[in-house]
Parts: C-alpha cells; sequence; structure tokens
C-alpha cells in the first residue's frame, strides 16, 4: 500500500519559496548597498578633486598678499602715498572710558 503524505511536500514547498524569496532578497539588497558604496566613492573621489583646487587657489591667494605686503612693497607704497618715516611718533591715546 503506497502512502501519501501531502503535508510533507507543502510544507516543503513551502520552505522552498521562503528560501528563494530570502535569496532573491539578499541578492537585491546586496546589488543596492554595493551601488551605493559605488556612488558615495565617486563623491569622494570629486570632492577630494574640488579639495585639492581650492588648495592651489589658496596658496596662490597667499603668494600674492604675502607679495603685497612685502616690506619693501610697503615703503614703496608709503613713498608714493608721501608718507615719511619718523624715528621718534608722538601716540594719542582714546579716552580709557
Amino acid at each position: 500500500m503506497t502512502v501519501i503524505q501531502p503535508n510533507k511536500i507543502k510544507s516543503l514547498t513551502h520552505l522552498i519559496f521562503i528560501f528563494g524569496f530570502i535569496l532573491v532578497f539578499m541578492a537585491s539588497l546586496s546589488v543596492v548597498f554595493y551601488s551605493r558604496t559605488v556612488s558615495l566613492r565617486h563623491d569622494m573621489a570629486t570632492a577630494q578633486k574640488e579639495i585639492d583646487d581650492m588648495k592651489v587657489k589658496n596658496a596662490e591667494l597667499k603668494n600674492s598678499f604675502y607679495s603685497l605686503v612685502d616690506s619693501g612693497e610697503l615703503e614703496k607704497l608709503a613713498t608714493e602715498k608721501g608718507l615719511i618715516n619718523d624715528k621718534n611718533p608722538q601716540w594719542e591715546f582714546a579716552s580709557q572710558y
């Protein structure tokens, strides 16, 4: 006599379906995480390039600033404006109130 056990077959089918769903879900999740990781790496590379460009601009600005406040340049500017070098300046102080 053959005994058919339909409950075991149904439970096995449900189990395979659940594991298949979990497998598809995990694969989809890993693709999403990989995509976000690649996107973040690209954004970081872009930001690093912008930082490097700003460092170069900052160095150029510092160079031009230091050339403007060079003592030789300030002496030349003072001469052009008619200022004189006073050896004994007399200072006036504002009130302490």
